[in-house]
């Protein structure tokens, strides 16, 4: 195990630079914060490339099966350099990103994120999606980045358990459609279908928009039809993580009956 005391060290600087989405998307890599997160990485079978610890972290809490030789005993300074929390965690890793394969994607219920814009909001629907027995998540290209920190840090491991794959989200729908798949998109119109009726559809992909302005409008026209959630009270919409919990219980629940 190498000691690295210098934050201008060249892995150190490399690794910093994959705080920005274009430079974890260019790489294919991300960073993960904290034992819990890097666990569940290693049970999911990431390839962990380089694990930072601080030299006064106990090492026993690492997995066995982690390769030493990645392993740098690190001074508080670079794990400050690194970490994106004010409070940084004794253990940062660095790993590679997972490539999913589209057509892979057959399950009757599929999750489809439009422009989502809100690292925690995104890393909330994803811990729902899983909690609910969600399979497959597609997002559109324009969706933030599920590696973002805040993302992963609020998706609390789900984002490595489930089937993610970021796409041209109109043309996916619609080889989805031509297959038989009900796309059914969310909103505010009144006139759209209630969620009671979710189940109708024995196929389908719901598609949940983006928190300001909903569905976009190239997507709109690819939906077989609308769904909303009735609301009782005086606001006039939920927030997209709450919105599609809601609905991913709903589709569970209707199922089970």
């Amino acid at each position: 195990m190498e000691k690295i005391t210098s934050s201008q060290n060249k892995t150190v600087k490399n690794v910093v630079k994959l705080k920005q989405a274009k430079q974890r998307h260019e790489c294919g890599m991300f960073i993960a914060e904290g034992i819990k997160l890097i666990r569940e990485l290693v049970n999911e079978d990431f390839k962990i490339k380089y694990c930072f610890a601080s030299d006064k972290a106990d090492l026993s809490e690492l997995p066995s099966n982690i390769d030493k030789k990645t392993i740098f005993i690190s001074t508080q300074n670079v794990i400050e350099k690194i970490s994106s929390l004010t409070t940084p965690q004794d253990f940062i890793a660095v790993c590679e990103q997972k490539n999913i394969n589209v057509s892979n994607t057959k399950e009757d219920f599929i999750l489809a994120l439009d422009n989502i814009q809100d690292p925690s909001n995104i890393g909330a629907i994803l811990r729902s999606a899983e909690a609910f027995g969600v399979k497959a998540v597609v997002l559109s290209q324009d969706c933030c980045d599920v590696y973002s920190p805040k993302a992963l840090r609020a998706a609390m491991g789900s984002t490595f358990r489930l089937n993610l794959i970021k796409t041209d989200l109109k043309e996916f729908l619609s080889f989805k459609k031509d297959l038989g798949y009900d796309i059914i998109g969310t909103g505010l119109d009144k006139s759209y279908k209630t969620i009671d009726k979710l189940c109708e559809s024995s196929k389908k992909v719901v598609v949940i928009g983006n928190e300001g302005s909903g569905i976009s409008n190239d997507i709109k026209p690819v939906c077989s039809f609308g769904m909303y959630i009735p609301m009782y009270g005086k606001n006039e919409s939920l927030n997209a993580a709450v919105a599609a919990s809601i609905i991913l219980w709903e589709n569970k629940r209707q199922n089970n009956e």
